[in-house]
């Protein structure tokens, strides 16, 4: 086990673009599971499924943007200084 390597962490912006995408995939994919637990529960058509995703990929942008664009604004307007 002491000749394993251990790998390099990744790059800050690499691991920055791995946070978005986890993000934007995970929302709508437990969005998407609670619409379809519903549509199972309630015996509909895949109206809560549809609901759900949607609603799921709404959520995702708006903590995207919520945890990741407003910094960026924030160092633009402050002419680049935190």
């Amino acid at each position: 086990m002491a000749d394993q390597e251990k790998l390099a962490p990744l790059p800050a912006g690499e691991g920055l673009v791995w946070s978005v995408i986890g993000t934007l995939i995970s929302g709508p994919v437990v969005w998407g599971l609670a619409g379809g637990f519903l549509d199972r529960r309630l015996d509909s058509a895949p109206l809560y499924l549809a609901l759900g995703l949607i609603l799921g990929f709404v959520l995702s942008m708006y903590i995207v943007y919520m945890r990741f664009g407003r910094e960026s604004s924030k160092s633009e307007q402050s002419g680049g200084r935190s």
